[in-house]
């Protein structure tokens, strides 16, 4: 695991919140996700292969490349950081903060398939809890967002 202060968004800090999550019991208690979710925060596409309790494969990625993924997670810089603040700050992402109530309070939804397949377009809400997990899992690190 990276040690030192980490940046948000980098494959560092993904990094290291996935050695984290491998090993936290509440995510491993979620199940079994399978699927390659790309996080996009401004110009920064960050892919991982959530590959059943294992997350491997975190890397930088073009705009191009966020349709391989079988789902995005985009959010605009400023939402990003409220919800790690939020995490930082309660231990967890709390109220308006989670994955889901982002979802489903922003005017446009944060996941999408770019391929527009619908099919795994749903595992956002499928692996949902298991995502949130993860995202929840940023408590742990030390870090700082990039500006």
């Amino acid at each position: 695991m990276t040690t030192g202060t980490l940046t948000f968004p980098s494959t560092d800090w993904y990094q290291a919140l996935a050695d984290i999550t491998k090993d936290d019991e509440g995510y491993k208690k979620f199940g079994r996700l399978n699927a390659v979710i790309a996080f996009k925060c401004g110009d920064s596409n960050i892919s991982c292969n959530f590959d059943v309790l294992d997350i491997r494969d975190i890397k930088e990625i073009s705009d191009d490349e966020l349709r391989d993924a079988d789902v995005v997670i985009e959010m605009p810089p400023e939402i990003w950081t409220g919800m790690l603040e939020n995490i930082k700050a309660e231990g967890r992402a709390t109220g308006e903060w989670t994955l889901n109530t982002l979802d489903l309070r922003l005017d446009e939804e944060i996941h999408k398939n770019l391929m527009e397949d619908g099919f795994k377009a749903d595992f956002f809400f499928r692996y949902n809890p298991s995502l949130q997990v993860f995202m929840d899992n940023a408590a742990k690190l030390d870090f700082d967002i990039a500006s």
